[in-house]
């Protein structure tokens, strides 16, 4: 079994959960990846906020999300930073890019997850992974029944992820590996 953690991560939080979910998922025998979403502007966040220097590497190491890396796993898993509610441009630009396989139904019956974080409250992180979720049944693809992550920052300095998201990503693992999900 595959899972593809595709995010965008600007100072390093969702990047920091994407490790902590795929070296969670890899300790249940699955074949875990990250990707990063396009963000040609992300040296300028790294260059204007000194917490976002401290992942730039790592982030920007990343291998490029892509529509194929989509159909190549069996578990979809997507991060994104809420901007007013709504995932950022980088994110919907990439969701716009897999408009093919949706007419296609290139995805149907994959299994998936969304997280987010933000800075303007856990509603508004709730509001932007919404939309992944809302990507997700339009692609027809399973959500795997386990509470969105929603991660808060602090606006002025982002607060990395606390021990708690070992729990989190350790039952997101769990239910990831259900054979069928009870569908």
């Amino acid at each position: 079994m595959r899972a593809n953690i595709i995010i965008h991560s600007i100072s390093g939080n969702l990047y920091l959960i994407a490790d902590t979910f795929a070296e969670k998922l890899k300790e249940r025998g699955i074949d875990a990846r990250i990707y990063g979403v396009n963000d040609p502007d992300l040296h300028l966040a790294a260059n204007e906020r000194t917490e976002a220097i401290e992942y730039y590497e790592e982030i920007t190491s990343l291998p490029e999300a892509t529509p194929e890396k989509l159909t190549s796993a069996d578990i979809i898993i997507l991060g994104t930073p809420s901007r007013f509610g709504m995932p950022t441009a980088e994110m919907k630009a990439f969701l716009d890019s897999t408009w093919p396989l949706y007419r296609k139904e290139g995805l149907r019956g994959r299994k998936f997850y969304g997280f987010s974080s933000t800075t303007a409250g856990d509603n508004d992180g709730l509001l932007a992974v919404s939309c992944l979720y809302r990507w997700a049944e339009m692609m027809q693809l399973y959500p795997i029944p386990f509470e969105p992550y929603i991660h808060l920052e602090n606006e002025i300095m982002p607060q990395r992820p606390s021990d708690m998201i070992d729990t989190i990503a350790e039952r997101l693992a769990e239910m990831a590996g259900l054979p069928d999900l009870g569908l």
